[in-house]
């Protein structure tokens, strides 16, 4: 009815709710890595694998061991090496196996993508 003004007040209103439940989002993730990370740290037998794999994580939630070996620099290591660092975050509940298989697997830092997929 060409009442523009009310049109962009609710586009802007929807705009400013969306910024703000994206704002909370960073947040709550901040919040969740940093506790993570602090227990991982707390853990023994951490390796220095295992760790860069937990910082490069927020962007790759989901990866392979192949993925693990090239994203952290670590060619010259062996597959043993990046499936080791991969178990060190399953066994502290941060990774867990999505495809059911021996080969291939795909592992998801599922924590990470649930809050994603809200």
């Amino acid at each position: 009815d060409g009442d523009w003004e009310g049109w962009l007040r609710f586009f802007l209103e929807g705009m400013a709710a969306s910024a703000r439940a994206a704002e909370l989002l960073v947040i709550d993730l901040a919040n969740m890595i940093h506790s993570q990370r602090r227990e991982l740290l707390a853990q023994e037998r951490v390796s220095q694998a295992a760790m860069r794999l937990f910082e490069l994580l927020p962007g790759m939630p989901r990866l392979t061991v192949e993925r693990v070996r090239k994203v952290c620099k670590v060619l010259k290591t062996s597959f043993p090496t990046a499936n080791n660092a991969i178990q060190i975050l399953i066994r502290a509940g941060f990774f867990i196996e999505v495809t059911g298989r021996r080969k291939n697997r795909i592992f998801s830092y599922e924590a990470y993508v649930q809050r994603l997929s809200r």
